[in-house]
């Protein structure tokens, strides 16, 4: 590849990325959020971490946050799973994926899930033996639960509505596997998870609040228990 190329490729790339960096980035980290809500104190933001960038998310869901709670408390692997594309997380983690019904997440609420506590461990996937996810740091029912230092936070509108916020601390992902002392290869999981792990992430975490949305919003509260 001639010189010339490589810097016609640059000199086109280089914009896309700022203006990526400039426009698109920021309404994938902060999707539906009102920057009161990005600036709000939550539970969770004293909890300090090696991270790279702090974000919000946010939806209305038309239910109280009584509804909105059974479904969150019981996300994750081996237990109800995300909500989200579950398709995806089959092939990122293939062959270790479980859901307490099957293939697919939740459709309804399990009892047998709902109590958790503070330093119970919420895996979010597995390879091969190794669970990967973090232990609950705070947990106020029907308000917030946080998971390392995801947070889902609730906040009621009036008696019918609720705001679901979801605020990620990102410290990356393959940008933590690599060890400090190896400054290049962190730098390339850092660009890796900018450009790749930020979009995916955005993707299925949005899936999630509107998986949750529905869920929350066409569930009676006593239909689907397995009590």
């Amino acid at each position: 590849m001639s010189g010339a190329v490589v810097r016609w490729r640059l000199a086109a790339f280089i914009p896309g990325l700022i203006g990526y960096d400039a426009l698109i980035r920021p309404a994938l980290l902060d999707w539906g959020a009102t920057g009161a809500e990005r600036r709000l104190r939550l539970p969770g933001d004293d909890i300090v971490q090696d991270v790279m960038s702090h974000h919000t998310r946010a939806i209305t869901i038309d239910a109280p946050p009584a509804l909105v709670w059974p479904w969150l408390v019981q996300i994750g692997d081996h237990r109800a799973g995300f909500y989200s594309y579950d398709w995806v997380e089959r092939y990122l983690f293939p062959g270790t994926v479980h859901y307490i019904e099957g293939r697919h997440s939740a459709t309804r609420i399990h009892s047998e899930l709902q109590n958790i506590k503070v330093g119970d461990r919420i895996n979010t996937g597995s390879i091969g033996s190794v669970r990967i996810g973090d232990v609950v740091t705070v947990l106020a029912p029907n308000h917030a639960l946080v998971i390392g230092t995801w947070a889902f936070i609730l906040l009621p509108l009036n008696e019918n509505r609720t705001r679901l916020l979801v605020r990620d601390r990102d410290a990356g992902w393959l940008r933590l596997v690599v060890p400090r002392r190896c400054g290049l290869l962190r730098a390339l999981g850092a660009i890796i998870d900018y450009t790749v792990g930020e979009p995916l992430h955005f993707a299925m975490v949005r899936k999630m609040m509107l998986g949750i949305k529905r869920r929350a919003e066409t569930t009676h509260p006593d239909a689907g228990h397995d009590d």
